[in-house]
């Protein structure tokens, strides 16, 4: 899930509550030159991270991609760890997909989270 680090704490989009960053992580926005998206992962420890954007790929546009990258990890617990998480990132997606009202803006941060989640796949592989 990408998120606006400037997003007031208790923001809520589309009947759904958006995290809100600890400040220690905002706090790592300088040490990057690039331009990078902050980034909550659906893991267990639900970890935030800055990525550049060629980091991030979108999930939900492409099944085959999305299969491959849920069986991409040799070790059977990290697969089960991806999967777990691509679940709970379709699961927070849906929420946000069946409120009424949706703007525009609302599509783009869809596809954000998608992104999001391609990328937490892609680490938990390595």
């Amino acid at each position: 899930l990408i998120i606006d680090p400037n997003i007031p704490k208790g923001f809520v989009h589309n009947g759904v509550p958006l995290p809100a960053p600890p400040a220690d992580v905002l706090a790592l926005r300088s040490n990057y030159d690039e331009p990078v998206f902050l980034v909550l992962f659906f893991d267990v420890k639900r970890t935030w991270q800055w990525l550049p954007v060629g980091k991030l790929e979108l999930l939900g546009v492409d099944k085959e991609l999305d299969q491959s990258k849920l069986i991409e990890s040799r070790k059977p617990t990290e697969r089960k760890a991806v999967n777990k998480a691509y679940q709970e990132a379709l699961h927070y997606h849906s929420q946000g997909d069946n409120s009424e009202g949706q703007e525009e803006d609302a599509e783009e941060g869809d596809e954000e989270e998608e992104d999001a989640e391609e990328e937490e796949e892609e680490e938990e592989s390595c």
